[in-house]
């Protein structure tokens, strides 16, 4: 973790507004958190945080945009798994590599997915899902947000690790996805917006796709815990990026002053309340060594699954 004894470096910056750049359209999580960082930011900073949205391409449009900008500490990105460890194996024609066009500073958030099914699939646990896969290969199919996105990966891990073949069903919006889920149309979905579906009764959750229980719900099982899969793990985080060359006395203050930010009790809670994340505030170190441990685990599983690439 960045320590506060770090702030002491770099305390000539900033002497103006930075810009905070979201890969994703104003309303979503990312969105969400930039806009959750940026206040608190700068308040801390002395200088104001404009959150401008850059969304398209999967992410890229925005990854290209700051790999572009100067090496100052006034343009940063609220990146995501997507845009540093997954678009290089499914977008190999990138105008950026994620890993030398980059400086990481922290990895602000990270938030799974709950593994729902249809209320009417004779299942209540994650093994009795497993169980059903492998007496009926083939016959179940669970709901993406679509060809390589993170949910399609988290479930093809886990067809993976639990060896068996649930057929994937893509969706361009995660509203038809849920309601297809809440009907039966399809049986089972990786999603993080699915706990007003299961409040309501229309979805039942089995588990979640974290590391470890989430401290919101720690009565929903870890998917690893609860389908006897060890290691089975599968977040979108979110994390802010500079431009590489950006000089490291700036990496560690911003790296140290969102630590600092993210670890307060409302702060966290906010996340919990608004993005389904659990706060993080990792070091810039922590931070490359995810980017780079994710990219090696998620072109293992694409892969395996055979997922086309976008050229």
């Amino acid at each position: 973790m960045a320590t506060s004894s770090s702030i002491v470096l770099g305390q000539d910056y900033p002497t103006k507004p930075i810009r905070l750049v979201s890969a994703h359209a104003a309303g979503g999580a990312a969105d969400t958190l930039s806009r959750i960082v940026a206040e608190q930011l700068g308040n801390k900073l002395g200088q104001p945080i404009v959150v401008e949205n850059h969304p398209g391409a999967s992410t890229a449009l925005a990854a290209e945009y700051v790999a572009r900008a100067p090496a100052d500490g006034y343009t940063i990105l609220m990146a995501t798994v997507t845009t540093l460890s997954i678009n290089p194996t499914i977008m190999p024609a990138l105008k950026y590599d994620a890993i030398k066009d980059f400086a990481p500073i922290t990895v602000v958030a990270s938030t799974p997915f709950f593994l729902g099914t249809n209320v009417n699939l004779p299942v209540t646990s994650v093994q009795e899902l497993i169980k059903m896969a492998k007496q009926k290969p083939g016959k179940l199919n669970y709901g993406s947000s679509g060809n390589g996105t993170s949910s399609h990966l988290a479930g093809e891990l886990f067809n993976d690790m639990a060896n068996i073949n649930m057929l994937q069903i893509p969706y361009k919006a995660t509203s038809a996805r849920n309601t297809d889920l809440s009907s039966g149309i399809i049986q089972v979905v990786f999603g993080n917006d699915l706990l007003p579906f299961s409040e309501t009764g229309k979805v039942r959750i089995l588990g979640v796709t974290s590391k470890d229980r989430l401290s919101g719900h720690p009565e929903i099982p870890t998917v690893a815990e609860a389908g006897n899969l060890p290691g089975y793990e599968a977040s979108v985080w979110y994390g802010l990026i500079a431009p590489k060359g950006t000089p490291p006395k700036i990496i560690n203050r911003l790296s140290a002053t969102i630590h600092d930010i993210v670890i307060d009790p409302k702060v966290k809670q906010k996340i919990m309340a608004t993005i389904g994340g659990e706060a993080i505030g990792s070091s810039p170190e922590a931070f490359s060594d995810l980017i780079q441990s994710d990219t090696q685990k998620w072109r293992a599983v694409i892969k395996r699954a055979g997922i086309a690439t976008v050229q």
